[in-house]
């Protein structure tokens, strides 16, 4: 597939797909308070990290390992991933239901239990399987246009019910998730081969942990974000944090696609194009970093103002925006440059290193300075995880030089 058609393809329809939510998002918090607002972000926030955890590193190495296997082995791929996710969903499941029940605001937490459910459930995604193969269009049909149905009829109901029927709007997203995965995953392999083969899915597993494990890190200091500031600071303070989150969430998905789409365009052809390929892909993501990183400054307390009734203020906007540039080009360093070349374990590393850095500072600083402490703690985590990308690629190049 021709680069522009192939990033027009995965870009458009996570794009869209990150809007999806701003059919109830904006509608929460003016019909059913701050402390629905800040249930669902927390049941998001947990449901997200755990989707992570479920995806087993999928959404990192699994379009280059699509794009690499030979046409007649895919199938059988796409079940063992699927078999091998499945082991891990459902203790997760537990886990995220519990854990967003416990952060809750109090009342709220059968919507955040709910909500995390939901999330955790869209780890079991086909979406770095598509992707690998180049075809994004049943994307639209199994997974965009049910969750889109979901969220607009969620909306209405809490614009009707209020505070008391928050509800309906995770249960329709778990429907719409669980049937666009089963729907999907019937057209690949019979589903009846997904409930048998346990042994090669524990072992299909125990390869990606590394994989996995950088999903995992780098979801505490992102994906958890908000369940860290929720802890940290007052309702309010948090509500305004989810604000600039849920910019931030949409721009990480437009990052993530982008990264989706020349992963495997890099390595094609056995990587017979990979050094002017991975030039051009960070190029592309500084583009993509720098536009994002400029949208968050300039019109970030505006927006968040208009559609969340609070705004944040420029600075905590500015901290955004700067985490926006970061992840960006780190996506392009690790995913195009260091798991290119076969070098997992140091994208692990340096997320560990994020995770080291944003954890605590967001914390600390939510502590003391609500959102905007979030939000410093949340643009030290990723320029951390970018710097040092950039080093281990430097000494990556020495050694080879060297050898």
């Amino acid at each position: 597939m021709p680069l522009a058609r192939r990033l027009l393809s995965f870009s458009t329809i996570p794009a869209i797909s990150a809007l999806i939510p701003f059919l109830v998002l904006p509608i929460l918090p003016r019909a059913a308070g701050n402390e629905a607002w800040v249930a669902i972000a927390v049941g998001q926030s947990v449901g997200g990290f755990l989707a992570l955890v479920v995806a087993l590193g999928l959404n990192v190495q699994g379009p280059t390992l699509v794009a690499l296997a030979p046409a007649e082995a895919r199938a059988d791929l796409f079940a063992r991933g699927t078999r091998a996710r499945i082991l891990v969903l459902f203790p997760a499941l537990v886990i995220g239901a519990v854990a967003s029940w416990v952060l809750a605001p109090a009342g709220s937490g059968l919507d955040a239990a709910l909500m995390a459910v939901a999330i955790t459930l869209g780890g079991l995604t086909s979406s770095w399987y598509l992707i690998g193969l180049g075809t994004p269009l049943p994307l639209i049909g199994f997974e965009l246009l049910p969750r889109a149905i979901a969220t607009g009829l969620g909306g209405v109901a809490i614009m009707i019910g209020g505070s008391g029927l928050v509800w309906t709007y995770p249960t329709l997203l778990i429907v719409a998730i669980v049937g666009g995965v089963l729907g999907y995953a019937r057209r690949v392999v019979p589903l009846r081969e997904l409930m048998t083969g346990w042994r090669s899915a524990i072992r299909f597993a125990r390869t990606q942990l590394s994989a996995a494990g950088t999903e995992a890190v780098s979801g505490a200091y992102t994906a958890l974000a908000v369940s860290i500031v929720t802890l940290g600071a007052s309702t309010a303070q948090a509500g305004l944090y989810v604000n600039g989150d849920k910019l931030w969430r949409m721009g990480q998905t437009v990052i993530g696609a982008q990264g989706n789409a020349l992963q495997g365009w890099v390595v094609e052809n056995d990587r017979a194009h990979f050094g002017d390929r991975a030039r051009r892909a960070l190029l592309l993501h500084a583009i993509l970093g720098i536009t994002g990183l400029c949208a968050f400054a300039g019109l970030g307390p505006w927006l968040t103002s208009f559609l969340f009734v609070n705004g944040i203020d420029r600075l905590t906007a500015l901290c955004f925006g700067i985490a926006t540039f970061c992840l960006s080009m780190s996506t392009a360093t690790g995913r195009h440059v260091l798991i290119a070349w076969g070098k997992p374990r140091l994208v692990f590393a340096s997320v560990v290193v994020g995770a080291l850095v944003g954890v605590p500072t967001s914390l600390g600083l939510a502590s003391a300075l609500g959102a905007v402490g979030g939000s410093i703690g949340l643009a030290a985590a990723e320029a951390s995880v970018l710097l040092a990308q950039i080093v281990m690629i430097l000494m990556s190049r020495r050694a080879a030089r060297t050898a």
